[in-house]
Order: C-alpha cells, then sequence, then structure tokens
C-alpha cells in the first residue's frame, strides 16, 4: 500500500473503522470492491473535514501549501493508485462520477469528492493552521463551515 494512503487511513478516516481500511486497501483482491465506499463515505472523520462550496478545488488545495502533484484513492480504476498532477485529478475525480479522495500532504491535506462529483466536496486538513484557514477560503467563497455560519 502506497504511502499516502497509510497516512489518509490514519489521518482522516474514523478510528474504529481504520483496520478495515487498511487491510482492503491493502489487498489487491478487495481493493476495488472496497473502494465502492467512497461513493458516499461516511467513514471520514468529521472534525478534520470541512464542505468546499462551488469553486476551484485545486485553487483551494494549493492555497494551503498542497504540491503541483498528489496521490489518488479512487472508486474510479483508471485514476487510482496514480500519483497525478492536482488540478488533471481534480477534474477528472469530478468527472468520473464515483467517490474519491485526492492525498495531497500525506497525513495532513487531503479533499473528498463523492460519486456526485462537485455536489459534495470536503477539504480534509488536519493541522489545526490548515483546517483553520481552509475555513476561511471557505467562508470567504461563500461557503460555511459545518455546525455554525
Amino acid at each position: 500500500m502506497h504511502p499516502h494512503e497509510v497516512a489518509v487511513v490514519r489521518s482522516f478516516i474514523l478510528a474504529p473503522r481504520r483496520p478495515r481500511w487498511l487491510e482492503s486497501l491493502g489487498d489487491p483482491k478487495r481493493r476495488s470492491g472496497f473502494l465502492d465506499r467512497l461513493n458516499h463515505c461516511r467513514d471520514l472523520d468529521e472534525h478534520f473535514a470541512r464542505p468546499i462550496p462551488y469553486m476551484d478545488v485545486a485553487a483551494l488545495l494549493r492555497s494551503h501549501a498542497a504540491p503541483a502533484g498528489c496521490h489518488v484513492i479512487s472508486a474510479v480504476a483508471d485514476i487510482d493508485g496514480r500519483e497525478m498532477p492536482l488540478a488533471e485529478a481534480v477534474d477528472l475525480a469530478e468527472a468520473g462520477g464515483w467517490g474519491t479522495i485526492l492525498s495531497c500532504i500525506p497525513g495532513h491535506l487531503a479533499c473528498y469528492i463523492d460519486e456526485r462529483g462537485s455536489n459534495r466536496r470536503m477539504i480534509l486538513a488536519r493541522e489545526a493552521d490548515a483546517s483553520r484557514s481552509a475555513s476561511t477560503a471557505i467562508q470567504r467563497a461563500g461557503g460555511t463551515r459545518p455546525g455554525g455560519g
């Protein structure tokens, strides 16, 4: 299993679900079927997730020091497990129609896009500063944070 995947699971998946995620992603026979969970993912730790309103996801991630590339975990077989340029990965994930996580900074910054593409997108930020700056950028773009305005 790729180090980005381990870091995403340990940082952004709910603790009781982590062993199953690690086991399933690491097993080539189970991986593709398991990735269906990304389509309506309820395993994300909401403490580190902020909804992204309609805006340029790649630009938002870059504003949090995301590098030019990312690692893709996706129910879209053509992009799953690949290292890709960030903007291309966002475009393909949104167009692909299936759940995807883009890992930018292992264990610190990622993005979740569900099967409806741009209808449910979340920035996953583990660092307190990254989470605060993500919330600030989202609020400036007209979005709101969960549980508040």
